[in-house]
């Protein structure tokens, strides 16, 4: 006769468990891996498009400090050789000659107006090794007071910035430069973040330079960064709204899953009573037909009593 096999109950509530835990599980790790992906690959965008939108106003506001610039030299160029055609037959030295051009190129100077109140300015370095007293500022019509003072390279701004140092090293090592820094707007006590580009006018070690502020800029990307922040939130909240109803939407097919899978436990465990059944049977043929043994298939009188003390199952 066969050994006979016996079969553990099966813990349905535990298997329900597990799939409903699996599954929303993956459900959200997918939503939020893909939510992840999709709001960094958004913002990346974002930035890209306004770098690339600040960059191209940046680039058009250097051409025209550089064009501003190299025009003003051109002036001081010709201004020096008109005067030296004029007193070419004086007794005028070159010195001399330089200081009229000087005083005419001055006033020019001092008039010339770019647009968005943009000016020309300049200094005049004296000591090459930087420090105290560097330069003087030879023109400047913002500060027109100021002009014949002593600068120097340990000058700050309001950020820390040594403008001065900056644009010294960098004319020393490139004869031009574009940079930035902090100051006063022309007609005004307002400091603005100010970009600017010099060169060196080596006859007269001349630093002619212009600048504009960069307001509008600094200010395109604050716009354009609410807006992109604004996009953004948005679009988590639609991202969010899509997920919410495909969460409700997987939950009712999880619930239809996990009436089938009840279905087909029930099914396996009927067949299971079905042959557990049919197997006892046979083992109660077997030895009925093999001893004089039989078999009853209710309960004993000491085992009722003990186990249904309150049910009157056989008479005293």
């Amino acid at each position: 006769m066969k050994n006979i096999k016996m079969y553990p109950p099966i813990e349905k509530n535990k298997i329900r468990f597990y799939y409903y835990l699996g599954s929303v599980s993956a459900i959200i790790f997918l939503f939020l891996l893909f939510s992840i992906i999709f709001t960094r690959s958004l913002h990346q965008e974002f930035h890209k498009k306004i770098s690339q939108l600040s960059t191209g106003i940046v680039n058009e506001k250097k051409a025209f400090l550089k064009n501003a610039v190299d025009r003003t030299i051109f002036l001081i160029e010709s201004e020096r050789e008109r005067v030296r055609q004029e007193f070419a037959s004086s007794d005028l030295s070159q010195d001399q000659m330089d200081n009229i051009s000087v005083e005419r190129i001055s006033n020019r100077i001092r008039n010339l107006r770019l647009i968005d109140e943009g000016y020309i300015w300049v200094n005049r370095i004296v000591d090459y090794q930087g420090g105290e007293n560097y330069a003087i500022r030879q023109i400047h019509p913002n500060l027109p007071n100021t002009e014949g003072q002593w600068l120097s390279t340990n000058t700050t701004d309001i950020k820390g910035n040594r403008p001065y140092e900056v644009e010294l090293n960098g004319v020393k090592k490139n004869g031009e430069l574009y940079f930035e820094y902090y100051f006063k707007k022309l007609n005004s006590d307002k400091i603005a973040h100010k970009m600017t580009y010099a060169k060196l006018y080596k006859p007269w070690d001349w630093i002619v330079a212009t600048g504009v502020y960069l307001d509008d800029v600094d200010e395109l990307i604050h716009k354009e960064t609410l807006n992109m922040e604004k996009t953004l939130a948005t679009q988590r909240l639609f991202t969010f709204s899509i997920a919410t109803i495909l969460l409700l939407i997987s939950t009712m097919i999880l619930i239809r899953f996990d009436k089938q899978i009840v279905r087909l436990i029930n099914s396996y465990e009927r067949d299971i009573q079905i042959y557990t059944k049919g197997y006892w049977n046979q083992i109660e043929s077997y030895i009925h037909e093999h001893s004089e043994a039989k078999f009853s298939h209710g309960i004993c009188q000491e085992c009722a009593k003990k186990h249904y003390p309150d049910m009157n199952l056989y008479d005293e």
